[in-house]
């Protein structure tokens, strides 16, 4: 049984009042609110829809677990992670003088990333719309003084997503302010080996507490992280809103269709050129959104320059695609006392005593759920040789039982913007496959908070055995990606105004989390969605 079908004969007939590029947290969250209103919403989407109904797609385990792919082309490769959910976009990181190539874990289809994400929905700390208070000794960041926008000012709209993504868990004793407004659902009574993390944290003086997150609990719930869940039970943008913003009848969606292009006067988005099946699209609108996520959304400014804008549309500036973000993530496997089987939820801790401490900021400790199965280390295409195939059971067998024994924590902490990490587009292969490129590394500052934020997590873990998976250093652990295309309130230094909309366009916007002005050192998920919720209020005004 095929997906239904809610495109339109014809699109390029209508005028619609939004074009939507993407239908992740920021995308589908702003259509959903428009389309309620009634107003003509088309949703663009590069990924295939994995909407009710749809057979075709790979639910409830990673692609690379399924047996044989060694074995297959790597077409065939690329259509099974576009029926998981995932991106087949290609990256050159060029950070190093030896170039590296790798293909990105995140999403594209129905829900974008938040299809795989693990589900963690927290608000920002006030603080971090204040970030170069936060970080005084990085005198070369780009941090500016404060966000166009405040924590009060994007506190209703918190809630309102908390409440669109129904998020269960409980109050954050280091938040008393947030315990007025902050309406969540209850989350189900710790699991025993997150139980005696939780009390062995209470020991040491900590805060430990429900983790926030957009999951419906159902029993034996998986998580899912890192896969489309086969069940009514992960909350992502798909289901919340995508879904139901097609039903209302005010939305389309054209799946599998690439941006190539914006075609762009000086003051207004004329046309929006796609590639869909083959065949060439011209799109119009009154307005049009960018929501295709910090690494594409910057990318396709930069490859819709013209004579009105030389340097790429939206990009007098020449902040467009700076300021590249990703967050520091390492993991931590804890062998706990309490044994457990490892079916059942897992993603259900979660600690902010070190995200500002002693005027340092560090970041959040949380579960992270599980780590993907060895097989999918193992299926890795050009990394293991023939021998590693050959052994390839017994080390499955081995590491799994390793894993399973450990209850696996996300250590977050905020990386700073630096106009020298960057994204910038390559080419848009006939078969839609982009090739971006970009340049990341770490900050002095940065090197010394980790180091610090580190000790302070392996002292709170103190006695327990643990074994840490380095991730902050590595560039292809891209998952949190933000600042691309930043709002301020200054045209020179940013790309975006406060209500996200390009300066010096009047009908383009941007409502991913290229617009983060700082990083935050939280999970960015939820910070989008309210975000989306406020333009998409702004916008409806001016509809």
């Amino acid at each position: 049984m095929s997906s239904p079908d809610h495109s339109i004969d014809r699109p390029q007939d209508v005028n619609w009042d939004v074009l939507i590029v993407g239908t992740g947290m920021g995308g589908a969250t702003l259509g959903h609110a428009l389309a309620q209103a009634g107003h003509r919403v088309l949703f663009v989407e590069k990924g295939r829809a994995s909407l009710p109904g749809d057979e075709n797609s790979i639910r409830g385990v990673l692609p690379e677990d399924r047996p044989g792919l060694r074995r297959l082309s790597l077409a065939e490769r690329r259509a099974l992670l576009e029926r998981g959910g995932r991106s087949t976009d290609d990256i050159d990181d060029q950070t190093k003088p030896k170039a590296k190539h790798f293909t990105p874990f995140i999403g594209a289809g129905s829900g974008g990333s938040s299809a795989l994400y693990g589900m963690a929905l927290e608000r920002l700390f006030a603080a971090d719309f204040a970030p170069r208070q936060c970080h005084p000794q990085a005198a070369d960041a780009n941090l500016p003084e404060r966000w166009p926008i405040s924590y009060d000012e994007l506190r209703p709209w918190y809630q309102r997503a908390e409440a669109l993504y129904r998020v269960h868990g409980s109050l954050d004793p280091l938040r008393p302010g947030d315990n007025t407004d902050s309406d969540l659902l209850p989350s189900p009574p710790f699991t025993p080996r997150n139980a005696e993390l939780a009390e062995h944290f209470q020991s040491q003086g900590l805060h430990p507490y429900q983790l926030h997150l957009g999951c419906e609990h159902l029993p034996d719930c998986q998580n899912c992280q890192g896969f489309l869940c086969p069940r009514e039970c992960k909350n992502d943008s798909g289901r919340m809103c995508l879904t139901p913003a097609l039903a209302s009848g005010g939305a389309h969606l054209l799946d599998e269709t690439t941006v190539l292009q914006l075609v762009a006067d000086r003051t207004r988005v004329q046309q929006v050129i796609c590639r869909r099946r083959g065949e060439e699209l011209r799109l119009q609108a009154r307005f049009v959104v960018l929501a295709a996520g910090g690494l594409v959304t910057p990318s396709l400014l930069l490859a819709s320059h013209s004579a009105e804008w030389p340097r790429g549309l939206a990009n007098e500036s020449d902040q467009v695609g700076r300021n590249l973000m990703r967050h520091c993530i390492d993991l931590v496997m804890v062998k706990t006392k309490t044994d457990q089987p490892r079916d059942g939820q897992v993603k259900e801790v979660g600690l902010n005593d070190f995200y500002c401490a002693d005027g340092e900021k560090g970041g959040t400790l949380q579960s992270f759920g599980r780590l993907p199965p060895i097989s999918y280390f193992l299926y890795r295409p050009n990394i293991w040789t023939w021998l590693v195939g050959w052994c390839r059971p017994l080390l499955c067998r081995l590491g799994d039982e390793f894993c399973n024994r450990r209850l696996v924590l996300a250590c977050i902490m905020e990386d700073l913007p630096y106009a020298e990490n960057r994204v910038w587009p390559g080419e848009i292969a006939a078969d839609g496959l982009q090739r971006l490129r970009m340049r990341y590394q770490l900050g002095a500052d940065e090197h010394r908070r980790l180091a610090q934020f580190r000790e302070r997590i392996d002292g709170a873990l103190r006695p327990y055995d643990i074994a840490r998976l380095p991730g902050a250093e590595l560039n292809t652990a891209i998952a949190h990606v933000c600042g691309t295309c930043r709002f301020g309130d200054d045209p020179a230094a940013s790309v975006l105004d406060r209500d996200c909309r390009a300066h010096g366009l009047d009908n383009l916007y941007v409502a991913d989390a290229s617009c983060f002005a700082s990083s935050g050192g939280i999970n960015p998920s939820l910070t989008i969605a309210a975000n989306a919720l406020r333009v998409a209020a702004h916008l409806q005004h001016r509809l």
